[in-house]
């Protein structure tokens, strides 16, 4: 199976709007084919229908929430998403490595009060109890890369000297920012986000992507529990078998990872990195951002301690995304590979929760401009004929090329014929899943 790359998730003020039930994409797509149509026939409009926004493997972000609404809890929403699994207790590695920033030269800290009293920094190298450096709210810290493995540390602009010691560090020893025992936050200028649990480390890494021999990688190490209160992934104003159905998801996810590849994964040193390629890790965002609801989705991830999915005792890969238009998709039927028993669709009929603005959806493009974007992506040249290849998945998704005949799509065009996968047709023409259909309309 190729490697879950994107995790596309509901995010707080961004989904509002009423649905509008598309009956058609719960019935078979038929093969489409379209056929040339000379230049002096211009003005024909590609309309593309379609559902759900992500990949539509395993749970339903919108489909968990309208299931809350049903007064369905968390591990009932989970069970129903992820088949033939269990859900149970485990016990969590004492500290999770999560990927702030890869590949940089310089990284910027700043601090602020978390407690009262609180707003200091500490530098160490980590596996020395001695410190380099502290300052509290009105120091600038910069780490830059040293040539020679290790880093610079500056603090207001100037260069920070120890024991007669200017370059700190090394390829097996970070430099370590402490703040959480000091109650304070601290700011990572680069990515513009508070963080007051764990600490930072930033390691140089040997590579050359960033000009050098090395690079900065920057890691935020935390427990799980505490990770989890800064999940990004839906607004804490959910109901809470949401919230827990969410804390369990992203619970099992990182906790997979860390049983698959360990805490250490090339190059970002971490077991997660804090994006959609894994899962989005906001820092004091989540807190802050969530206003009166913070202490709901805390209350979740507190009730779920330790509880994961389980297939055959062992934690399952929790992929999820936001919305899957009614149905969500056997795994192997959006990005290949061999099926996974618990990863099979389901009917998602609460999907259709009127808060969801992505139940349905409509793209409308000229044929040029339709033709314009399968080029760019495949080389095709301008496009004669685009078909639909049968079977569709259970879902009524474009599903991978099977054989030469079956599945993906076929690209016909002037300077080549392509057959594609339906997940990079979607990337290629901008949409929001492969739950599509195509029509064309000629307009004059």
């Amino acid at each position: 199976m190729k490697p879950p790359k994107s995790f596309l998730s509901p995010h707080p003020g961004h989904h509002v709007g009423m649905h509008r039930r598309v009956l058609a994409l719960l019935v078979a797509i038929a093969a489409i084919s379209v056929a040339f149509v000379p230049a002096a026939q211009a003005g024909r409009k590609v309309v593309i229908t379609g559902g759900g926004w992500g990949h539509g493997i395993g749970m339903s972000q919108y489909g968990a929430y309208g299931r809350a609404l049903n007064g369905k809890n968390g591990t009932q929403i989970v069970k129903t998403y992820y088949k033939n699994t269990t859900v149970g207790k485990r016990t969590m590695p004492s500290k999770i490595r999560v990927g702030l920033l890869q590949g940089r030269k310089t990284v910027g800290f700043s601090s602020s009060a978390f407690k009262d009293g609180g707003g200091k920094l500490v530098f160490k190298v980590k596996g020395s109890a001695e410190q380099i450096a502290q300052g509290g709210t009105s120091v600038d810290w910069r780490v830059d890369l040293s040539n020679a493995g290790g880093v610079k540390l500056f603090k207001n602009g100037n260069r920070v000297s120890k024991n007669g010691v200017s370059v700190f560090g090394d390829t097996d020893h970070p430099v370590v920012v402490r703040y959480e025992e000091f109650g304070s936050l601290v700011r990572i200028k680069e990515k513009s986000t508070n963080y007051a649990y764990g600490r930072v480390e930033v390691w140089p890494f040997a590579t050359s992507s960033c000009g050098g021999n090395f690079c900065l990688q920057t890691v935020i190490v935390l427990p799980m529990q505490k990770y989890l209160f800064g999940l990004g992934e839906v607004p804490a104003s959910w109901p809470a078998g949401a919230l827990e159905a969410q804390a369990i998801a992203g619970r099992t996810f990182a906790f997979k990872r860390i049983v698959d590849s360990g805490q250490h994964r090339v190059p970002c040193l971490c077991a997660v990195v804090d994006s959609t390629l894994d899962q989005v890790y906001s820092g004091d965002s989540k807190r802050t951002g969530s206003g009166q609801y913070w202490a709901d989705w805390k209350k979740a991830v507190q009730v779920t301690d330790g509880v994961v999915i389980l297939y055959e005792g062992n934690p399952i890969s929790a992929l999820y995304s936001s919305s899957s238009g009614g149905y969500t998709e056997n795994n192997e039927n959006v990005w290949g590979g061999s099926p996974y028993p618990y990863l099979r669709g389901v009917n998602d009929a609460p999907d259709a929760v009127s808060a969801n603005p992505n139940h349905s959806w409509k793209v409308t493009m000229t044929w040029k401009a339709f033709s314009a974007k399968l080029d760019a992506a495949f080389n095709t040249g301008k496009v004669k004929r685009f078909v639909i290849k049968k079977p569709l998945g259970v879902s009524k998704r474009v599903t991978v090329v099977i054989s030469q005949t079956e599945g993906g799509v076929k690209i016909v065009g002037v300077d080549a014929t392509r057959r594609e996968d339906g997940w990079d047709v979607r990337n290629a023409l901008g949409l929001k899943d492969t739950l599509f259909k195509i029509k064309i309309k000629t307009t004059s």
